[in-house]
C-alpha cells in the first residue's frame, strides 16, 4: 500500500515537473515505513529540480536510506558520505530551520557510531527544543509534528520535562 502512495506521489511530482514538499514528505513517511521503498524514494529524490534548503535535506536523507539497503559496505559508505555532504549544504543554507535540523538528528541517530558522523546530535536537538515555537510556522501536517515527537521520545534523547514542554507547545499551535 505504501508503495502505491509512493509511486503516486512520484508520479504527480513527475507530471508536473515539480515536487511540493507535502508530497515529498509523505514519500519519506512511506519509505520510513517500509525500507523496501528506499530505493524508490532516492530516484524520486535524484529527480528533484527544485533546490530549496528543505527539498535538499530530503534529496540528501535519501542518500543515507538508500545504504541501508545496499549490501555493498563501500557502496554503502559512498551513499553516506553523499548523504553528508549534501545535508551540510542543505544546513549552511537555512541553519534555523527544524524540519531540516530533524532530518539531520534522525539520520545521524541512526548511523553506526564507528562512522564518526552523528556529531550534530546535541546541537540539533537543541535547537529544534529552542525553537519549537516556530514549528507552526512550517505548516506541518499534523502526523509530522506527531512524527517528530514520537522519535524524540522513542530515542530517549529527550528527559520527561523536555518532552511534556514539547507536547504542550505543540497542542498550543494546533499542530499536534
Amino acid at each position: 500500500m505504501r508503495l502505491i502512495l509512493l509511486i503516486g506521489y512520484m508520479t504527480t511530482s513527475l507530471l508536473s515537473n515539480s515536487q511540493s514538499i507535502e508530497s515529498v514528505r509523505k514519500a519519506f513517511h512511506a519509505a520510513v515505513l517500509e525500507p523496501e521503498v528506499s530505493k524508490d524514494f532516492h530516484a524520486y529524490m535524484s529527480t528533484s529540480q527544485n533546490l530549496s534548503p528543505t527539498i535538499r535535506a530530503y534529496r540528501a536523507v535519501s542518500e543515507a536510506m538508500l545504504a541501508q539497503v545496499l549490501w555493498n559496505p563501500f557502496s554503502k559508505l559512498s551513499q553516506v558520505k553523499k548523504y553528508q555532504r549534501e545535508m551540510e549544504i542543505a544546513v549552511k543554507e537555512n541553519s534555523s530551520n527544524i524540519e531540516i535540523r530533524f532530518l539531520r538528528l534522525a539520520i545521524e541517530y541512526n548511523l553506526p557510531s564507528f562512522l564518526g558522523m552523528s556529531q550534530h546530535i546535541e546541537e540539533d536537538l537543541d535547537m529544534i527544543l529552542r525553537n519549537l515555537s516556530s514549528v507552526s510556522s512550517m505548516n506541518l501536517d499534523p502526523g509530522y509534528s506527531q512524527y517528530i515527537y514520537y522519535f524524540l521520545e522513542s530515542t530517549g534523547l529527550c528527559s520527561s520535562d523536555q518532552m511534556l514542554a514539547m507536547k504542550q507547545t505543540l497542542e498550543k499551535q494546533s499542530s499536534f
